[in-house]
């Protein structure tokens, strides 16, 4: 349990320094969209090539990784049918859908896996599968649906991916891994340094963003909102450990592996994707602060139960 409480402690100082600039204004008007530029065109992406070319893709069919995938899809695909009933919009769904499915597996799974697991190779086939796969189809979604685009047409739709930073670092780490490219380290080097911008900087833009953030949403977003948390928070840990225990019949410490993995809160990432496409800003951050604050009895709780 203290490992649960060290990574907490750890994102809400950083959180808190975000907030702070943001209350005091001292990065100025625009600070929050400079930073959001900077981590979405060199941080993020420099994190995504990095991370997936250095791993070995099969990861991700491990079973716990294999059962990460298929609730965070469960999930998001519920969502994302809720949002086509309720007519929440093609763009709102996106990114009800990403704070519903993308765990924070990098600022705080990442701390949060060493301290409690023993090591952050277990949040890596959710970072391979959310960077990979999950980020770019719904980057490409937001970038095709943006009322300020130009007419849309063949070559606009297939090139989209390939206009988009963060979805081709991630495109160029697959076909890297994939193909069992060793890259030198003095090709990643620089990378890896660049990388350690982004989880910093999502922190503190989520801390800024919070700044003036009102407790209620609007009623346009109630419903969304609580929707992605009730999945994020129950829905998803609850079907990660039904088919931990009765589907692979993992062992006790395999089933708290995948179940602490769900219990992670949406991820920054999600509300730096809403603040840069300018959309459902208030569903992301929402979502986001209210998953962190579950998560913590959450994983107490999961902790004790599963020894």
């Amino acid at each position: 349990m203290d490992g649960v409480l060290k990574g907490f402690f750890v994102v809400g100082i950083v959180l808190l320094v975000g907030y702070i600039l943001g209350k005091t204004n001292a990065l100025g008007p625009q600070g929050s969209k400079v930073l959001s530029t900077l981590t979405f065109m060199v941080g993020l992406p420099s994190l995504m090539f990095s991370t997936i070319a250095s791993r070995h893709i099969s990861d991700v069919l491990s079973p716990t990784g294999l059962i990460s995938v298929v609730t965070a899809s469960a999930v998001m695909l519920v969502f994302a049918l809720s949002g086509t009933i309720f007519r929440w919009g093609v763009r709102r769904t996106t990114i009800g859908a990403l704070a519903t499915g993308i765990v924070n597996s990098t600022n705080l799974g990442v701390p949060l896996s060493q301290y409690i697991l023993g090591s952050t190779t277990f949040v890596v086939p959710i970072m391979l599968f959310q960077l990979a796969l999950v980020t770019p189809i719904a980057l490409t979604i937001l970038d095709l649906t943006n009322p300020a685009a130009t007419k849309v047409s063949v070559w606009r739709v297939l090139s989209t991916p390939f206009r988009n930073p963060v979805t081709v670092a991630a495109i160029l780490g697959v076909i890297v891994s994939a193909a069992g490219i060793q890259l030198p380290d003095w090709t990643l080097d620089p990378m890896k340094l660049v990388a350690q911008l982004a989880v910093p900087l999502m922190l503190i833009i989520f801390g800024m963003s919070l700044h003036g953030l009102s407790a209620g949403q609007g009623i346009g977003d109630r419903a969304p909102t609580t929707l992605a948390v009730v999945l994020k928070s129950v829905v998803q840990p609850a079907l990660a450990w039904v088919l931990a225990v009765f589907v692979f019949r993992l062992d006790s410490f395999s089933t708290f592996v995948v179940t602490a993995c769900a219990i992670l809160p949406t991820g920054q990432n999600v509300v730096l994707y809403a603040l840069r496409y300018g959309v459902g800003q208030k569903i992301a951050q929402s979502t986001a602060v209210t998953t962190s604050i579950l998560a913590v009895p959450l994983l107490l709780g999961a902790a004790w139960l599963m020894g």
